[in-house]
């Protein structure tokens, strides 16, 4: 019986293992819409960082800096709604109406096409989508409840940008004072390295954010101007939709480009191709020049990563879940980065001291440079934020 007590308190120890590991993952999956929320804070936060510091060298404090970008931010937002939601209902109204004539146009054309393929089985395509449109418009239910939908929509969208923005506030505030606690957790020996991985992180999402915020209304304005040059209806719609998609890897620039062409189309296939051709511009552009200068602080990620980070932040907080996958999975890769840093320091210093020639890092598997070139300077390096988080 004495020989076996050991044995059940390893099964005993097991078993509550078990149960608090489920038990974590069940709470963290019921309070997910919290986290997305103190995620996307977090992001917030790392966008007006830079602002926040340069308002704080003129003396102000940090809550006070915080609050003056936020009285720009809303009043910036207020004069584009100001000036930019009357037309946008006027075209949205337009548009709606104007749905209807957009598919009897585009019909025509396929039933006065020359191609075969276009006559018949682009005809059918075009009248299950306006079959599919209709019944969504005609549905009673959405006649019943659009107007509860529309107010429930906007209020819980006013609610969680204000609770972003609370999170936001506090976290820059705080926000010290937990990179203090968490640091303390690594031996001292490390701490210079988790705190420069943590500086990284934060720059490194940051230089993404903002990045990505330009570069959607560098997009949705080009759009405008070139839409607007080319007489194409709904055109500050189309802009509109054009700067939002650029937010989607990949198929976002393919979806507002696609939009454009569909409503030119209604109008003549050669306004189309001006439009596919303009798209194209735009997105070599884009590709050449904007990125390349825009992006340039921006963690490089493979299309794999992104298409995968995409994929998981979808399937577990919805759009806004895939918005933020790509800079959590930045921060990942920064990680990971690290890590094989240490791995290469580690083996090249071991060869040392075996006097043996160290390998390059390709040859121990890592894409990074050798370790004597960037990770040590990396190390030794004062870290960007160490001087105004004043964390030593």
């Amino acid at each position: 019986m004495t020989s076996q007590q050991p044995y059940l308190i390893r099964v005993i120890i097991s078993t509550i293992a078990i149960i608090a590991i489920v038990a974590s993952a069940w709470m963290i999956w019921q309070i997910r819409s919290i986290l997305l929320l103190l995620a996307v804070g977090i992001l917030f936060a790392a966008v007006i960082d830079p602002l926040v510091f340069r308002l704080r060298r003129t003396g102000l404090g940090r809550g006070q800096a915080i609050l003056i970008i936020y009285v720009a931010i809303f009043a910036v937002l207020g004069v584009a709604l100001y000036y930019l939601v009357p037309q946008m209902v006027k075209q949205v109204t337009s548009f709606d109406a104007a749905i209807p004539e957009i598919f009897d146009n585009l019909r025509q054309q396929a039933l006065h096409s020359e191609n075969s393929l276009i006559r018949t089985s682009g005809f059918r395509v075009l009248m299950r989508m306006e079959q599919a449109y209709n019944n969504v418009r005609n549905s009673p239910e959405l006649g019943k409840d659009q107007a509860f939908t529309v107010v429930n929509t906007v209020f819980g969208f006013g609610l969680t940008t204000i609770s972003m923005l609370i999170v936001t506030f506090y976290w820059m505030v705080e926000k010290n004072t937990v990179k203090r606690v968490i640091l303390g957790l690594f031996p001292f020996s490390r701490r210079g390295r988790a705190h420069a991985i943590w500086d990284e992180i934060e720059y490194r999402i940051g230089g993404w954010t903002r990045g990505q915020l330009f570069l959607m209304l560098l997009i949705g304005v080009i759009s405008g101007f070139i839409y607007y040059g080319l007489n194409l209806r709904f055109w500050l719609a189309l802009a509109i939709i054009a700067g939002i998609t650029e937010a989607i890897p990949f198929i976002g620039p393919i979806l507002g480009g696609s939009t454009a062409a569909l409503v030119a189309l209604a109008d003549s296939p050669q306004k189309a191709l001006l439009v596919i051709l303009a798209a194209f511009i735009v997105q070599q552009l884009e590709g050449a020049v904007l990125v390349p200068r825009i992006m340039k602080n921006a963690v490089g990620m493979t299309p794999l990563t992104v298409i995968l980070a995409v994929l998981i932040g979808s399937t577990l907080g919805g759009p806004v879940g895939a918005l933020i996958a790509i800079p959590i999975g930045a921060a990942v890769q920064v990680l990971v980065g690290n890590l094989l840093r240490s791995r290469d320091d580690f083996i090249a210093s071991e060869l040392r001291t075996l006097d043996v020639e160290p390998l390059s890092p390709r040859q121990f598997g890592s894409p990074f440079v050798p370790p004597d070139h960037r990770s040590q300077a990396f190390v030794a390096s004062p870290p960007r934020e160490t001087a105004r988080d004043g964390i030593s």
